[in-house]
């Protein structure tokens, strides 16, 4: 799992996305807007990072490896 530093107030985001290029491109520009983004790759490391709580949102793609979002 990729982990953006995280401070006091920020809102955290769990971002599911199983294409690498699109996932560095997202996760890069909601940190810019100020984010906290953590982001996997796979229906089961979302479902499992998800479980865990803490997150304020999850931007979850439809199609993913292993288990559909």
């Amino acid at each position: 799992m990729q982990r953006s530093g995280c401070h006091p107030g920020q809102v955290r985001l769990l971002l599911v996305e199983d294409e690498p290029r699109l996932a560095t491109a997202l996760r890069r520009g909601l940190v810019a807007d100020g984010f906290s983004v953590d982001a996997v790759g796979t229906g089961p490391a979302g479902l499992a990072a998800a479980s865990t709580g803490g997150y304020d949102a999850v931007l979850l793609d439809i199609m993913l490896p292993g288990l559909s979002g």
